[in-house]
């Protein structure tokens, strides 16, 4: 079945635009920023002293960065099933994509709920408002934590697979990041 939309009409779906929306493009890139960050200033600010400075300042600021990025990954989210086609009517390469994208979503929504979840103490956003701690138990804390810690080790490998699947695509001529910076 064919649409026959003028090329200006905003409800265009990814699949039928040939590029993505402008808020996935903007969610994407607002994604990728918040995640590199956070996950190479969390795992870096590991390897300075408790006391460090700029390592108490990461691990005051990125919970409240994390925490504000919660609604615009459910909007990206909701955007990306809303725009998936069904899986019978894409080859076995793109299923595969799917699926290291589904993986990269299902972590993504680990880490920040665990990150979340494992908040020892309130959390002060922006001077705002207080987001409060959930969970008093030392235990269960630590268990939290040490899933948080998994999760982002494997949302950074994901992040790596998915950086060379874009690599690969362009040095094969199919530009996938084009079809991400144009809008």
């Amino acid at each position: 079945m064919t649409h026959n939309h003028p090329p200006s009409t905003p409800m265009l779906k990814d699949s039928e635009a040939g590029a993505y929306s402008g808020p996935r493009i903007f969610l994407h890139w607002l994604s990728a920023a918040v995640i590199l960050w956070a996950t190479f200033s969390g795992f870096g600010v590991s390897l300075l002293d408790q006391q460090a400075p700029f390592r108490q300042w990461v691990e005051s600021f990125n919970p409240q960065l994390t925490s504000l990025f919660i609604p615009f990954f459910a909007w990206r989210l909701w955007l990306a099933i809303k725009a998936s086609p069904p899986p019978r009517h894409r080859g076995l390469q793109a299923r595969l994509a799917g699926l290291a994208h589904i993986a990269i979503y299902a972590m993504v929504t680990g880490v920040l709920v665990t990150g979340v979840l494992m908040m020892n103490h309130p959390v002060e956003m922006l001077d705002l408002f207080e987001l409060p701690q959930l969970i008093h138990s030392n235990s269960a804390l630590a268990q939290l934590h040490q899933e948080h810690h998994v999760m982002c080790a494997l949302l950074g490998a994901l992040v790596g697979l998915h950086l060379l699947a874009v690599v690969q695509h362009q040095v094969m001529g199919r530009s996938v990041l084009g079809r991400m910076l144009k809008r």
